[in-house]
């Protein structure tokens, strides 16, 4: 019985190489999708910093612990700025290069109320606001911030890994 070598070359060479870089595209490619079905709109987004100020930090300490959700009866009753059905706002920056406090300035020179401004690590498309579809009144209040401040493109629902409150504004690199 006669023995044959196996064949050999460059291309029985590259094999295993070859291999080993399908196992890693693949595994790149299953952690994106698995990223992308495990937040909204395909989107990464992480949670906002624990690093909170607020532009009324001097009046009351920061804390890095989360801040419980307002319940509808809380918003509702202590929430709306002298029943202009304005509710409180939270700033976060993401990429803009306006601070979030210096947006905050401009929202309560509009009559709004900045309760907290912090910045948000995450990729979002454009500067939004995000409503709290279950407050009552948010969804208006958004789209009216959006009409009073044009720089803000997009109204869109609240996502996980926003802090929680009736409306959350967070600030692009298209924010001026």
């Amino acid at each position: 019985m006669a023995h044959t070598a196996p064949p050999s070359g460059p291309r029985r060479r590259l094999e295993p190489i070859l291999g080993i870089l399908l196992v890693v595209v693949g595994a790149a490619v299953a952690a994106l999708a698995v990223t992308a079905l495990n937040h909204p709109d395909g989107r990464l987004a992480a949670k906002a910093s624990q690093s909170v100020s607020s532009s009324s930090a001097a009046s009351r300490p920061a804390s890095s612990s989360p801040k419980p959700s307002p319940t509808h009866s809380q918003v509702s009753a202590s929430s709306s700025t002298a029943g202009s059905g304005r509710l409180p706002l939270i700033v976060l920056t993401n990429t803009s290069p306006v601070s979030a406090s210096t947006a905050a300035q401009r929202f309560e020179q509009g009559g709004w109320t900045v309760t907290d401004t912090s910045t948000f690590d995450g990729s979002i498309l454009s500067t939004a606001v995000y409503y709290d579809p279950d407050v009552s009144g948010a969804q208006a209040a958004a789209e009216a911030l959006q009409q009073q401040f044009p720089a803000i493109k997009r109204v869109k629902a609240r996502f996980d890994g926003l802090p929680a409150g009736p409306i959350v504004v967070v600030l692009t690199s298209d924010y001026s």
